[in-house]
Order: C-alpha cells, then sequence, then structure tokens
C-alpha cells in the first residue's frame, strides 16, 4: 500500500539501494550537488528510503525541501495505514486526524498508539517527527505550501480506500473493476507527478518544451506507471495476504491457483509499460539537468523490472532487479541526465519510443 514508484520496508514505488561512497561522490561532482536545505530532515529521509534520498539529494536547493516534506508526510500516513496491530477503524480515524491537520495547518493528534505499535527502527522515529515535518510544511512558501497539501490530501484518500476495500471486508478482495485500479494508482502516485510537475512549474518558468497541460498528463501518466509496474510485481504476495489490486473476477479463486490471474496480469503489465513511455517523454522535454536525473531514474529501474517480469512463464514471487543493476542504472541516469545526445541510444536499446529530438535549453 505504499505510496509513489525502487527495499529495506518497500515503498511500491521504491527500488533503493544507497551508491557505493566512491559513484556517489562521482555523482555529487558530476551534477553539482548544493548543500542539504535541513539536516535533521534529510538524516530522517536517509534512514525511511535510502532510494528516495538519492534521488532528492540531487535535486535543486529551491525544490528539494518541499518534495521531501511531502514524501516523509506521505510515507508516515502508509505507516499508518499499514499499522495492522491497530483496528482498521481507529487507523480510519488516525488518518482522518492527520490530513485535517495537515490541511488546516494545526497539531496532528495523537499518533501514540501508531508509535507505540511500531518496532524500534526508522518508521518509528518517522511518526515521532510528523509533529516537526507538519511544522516544516508550514514554513514553505504559501505556493509550495498549498501543493503539499494537496497532494497529501489525494494520498491519504487513496489510503483510506485502501483500508475500506481491502480490511473491511472479509475473504479475498479484488478491486471491480479497471476504473477502481486507476482511481488508486492515480491517488497515490498519479496525484504526485502533477505535484512534482506543479512545483518545478513554479521555479522554473521555462521548465519544459511542452505546455502545462500535457506536461501534468505525462506527469500523471509517469506516476501511475510506477505504481502499477510494483502492483504487478508485488501481485503473488499482496493476492496470499487476501487483496487483488487487478480487478479480478474470482479472486478467492486465484489465490489457490494464480495461473488463472495471468491474462489480467498480462494485460495491466503491458499498461504499466505504456505509462513508463510516459514517464520517458516527460524526462525528456524537462530542462533542469539535476531534476532530469531524478526522473531518468525511476522510468529506468521500472522499465528494467518489467523486463524481468517479461522474462517469467508464470507468476511468481521476488522478482526485482539487483544491486548492481541499480547501481548501473543510476550511472546511466545520470549520463543521459547530462549529455541528452546519449538518449537516442538508450532508447533504442530499451525499445523505448522516442520521437525526435526534444527541444531543450538547460536553465
Amino acid at each position: 500500500m505504499r505510496a509513489g514508484g525502487e527495499n529495506d520496508r518497500p515503498a511500491k514505488s521504491e527500488a533503493g539501494f544507497l551508491l557505493a561512497d566512491q559513484e556517489r561522490y562521482a555523482l555529487d561532482s558530476a551534477l553539482k550537488t548544493s548543500p542539504i536545505v535541513s539536516p535533521e530532515l534529510f538524516a530522517l529521509l536517509k534512514t525511511v528510503s535510502r532510494s528516495f534520498y538519492l534521488s532528492v539529494r540531487f535535486l535543486p536547493k529551491r525544490i528539494r525541501q518541499t518534495i521531501a516534506l511531502a514524501y516523509l508526510l506521505a510515507r508516515a500516513s502508509d505507516t499508518i495505514a499499514d499499522t495492522n496491530r491497530l483496528a482498521a477503524d481507529r487507523r480510519l480515524q488516525v488518518l482522518a486526524n492527520l490530513s485535517g491537520s495537515i490541511a488546516k495547518g494545526g497539531d496532528p493528534g495523537d499518533l501514540s498508539e501508531c508509535i507505540a505499535a511500531q518496532a524500534d527502527g526508522s518508521e518509528k522515529t518517522l511518526l515521532d517527527k510528523v509533529p516537526l515535518l507538519c511544522r516544516k510544511v508550514g514554513e514553505l512558501p504559501e505556493s509550495h505550501r498549498a501543493l503539499v497539501r494537496e497532494v497529501l490530501a489525494k494520498i491519504i484518500h487513496g489510503q483510506t480506500l485502501d483500508i475500506e476495500r481491502f480490511e473491511c471486508r472479509s475473504g479475498t478482495q479484488a478491486l471491480p473493476n479497471d476504473a477502481a485500479l486507476e482511481e488508486y494508482t492515480y491517488l497515490v502516485a498519479g496525484c504526485v507527478g502533477e505535484f512534482w510537475t506543479k512545483v518545478c512549474l513554479l521555479e522554473w518558468p521555462n521548465y519544459s518544451s511542452l505546455k502545462e497541460g500535457a506536461l501534468l498528463e505525462l506527469g500523471r501518466d509517469f506516476g501511475k506507471g510506477l505504481q502499477l509496474v510494483n502492483i504487478v510485481r508485488d501481485f503473488p504476495a499482496d493476492l496470499q495476504a487476501g487483496r487483488s489490486y487487478l480487478p479480478l473476477s474470482d479472486p478467492e479463486k486465484a489465490r489457490t491457483d494464480i495461473a488463472i490471474a495471468k491474462p489480467e496480469w498480462d494485460r495491466w503489465r503491458a499498461r504499466a509499460r505504456e505509462y513508463l513511455q510516459s514517464g520517458w517523454k516527460y524526462f525528456r522535454v524537462i530542462r533542469p539537468p539535476r531534476v532530469r536525473f531524478a526522473c531518468a531514474l525511476p522510468v529506468l529501474i521500472g522499465l528494467r523490472t518489467l523486463k524481468r517480469l517479461d522474462a517469467e512463464s508464470e507468476i511468481r514471487s521476488g522478482v526485482k532487479i539487483s544491486r548492481a543493476e541499480v547501481q548501473w542504472l543510476t550511472l546511466v541516469a545520470a549520463a543521459i541526465a547530462i549529455f541528452p545526445f546519449v538518449e537516442p541510444m538508450i532508447a533504442n536499446r530499451w525499445q523505448i519510443a522516442d520521437s525526435g529530438r526534444a527541444d531543450r535549453a538547460a536553465t
């Protein structure tokens, strides 16, 4: 149920590791990383999600704190939603309180039950820091603050629907139709692509060669594609846990014979690839190099994961790309972020639709 696109306690949108020191130093030099905005905030981010920390630390300073705060609060709400030691109705109430406090800029309410239910570690620390995170949101520029509140309202709504659909009913449940799955992927990931785009457009008037409407659509599909990759990858484990995000007509039967879900699984795997094509197009038409890197890496990880899944003759758990592959993809992402002439070679190798050279002038 993790929100969005690479796994120490994996969010569905994460495929993660921290670069070795020498590789991280090379990327720091190549991309001229700015000093971290808030040491406490980024130390927390590093413990919660090393992979997202890697992308965020290379973002330009003007957007880094906003993106990090939105991610950490989304991760905190997801931790609350996943705290199965608390009854579903109690978690729904805590999420509602948190959503209301973020929207109004108030106190997040009593999180002690959720904190006590966590094992010692990063998730417990994260929940303990939620009041600090809410205060930090209040310190953002008004335009950024409004966007953070908007995206978190959508994400928490998606997490709430997830609990209501899968935990407030008995037996194995599946989303009822395509529209429900499209809605879910939008609420927990597609809206993040919109948020990212809106924040960047505020800071770079010439952020992209595309008009705002077209770019927002690509960003939305980009996020949905990353979420779908995780849904098809995690489908066997989710099904055994009694939930199918794929709209199966008989999820209980699929739980005992997963092969009958293969046509639906194949269909949504193909949809994930289509959406990642939008992610590639998004990356190609944006201009700031460090933002390009942060977008290129999850596209490449998602496509590589799909390639692994394509090679499987049947649906099985445990399909993932290796640490070494992620290291290699990180270097590829850095190369194409800095040197656009590399893009066609990567597109050809990965069989990505590439419709000519994007109009891009570095800003």
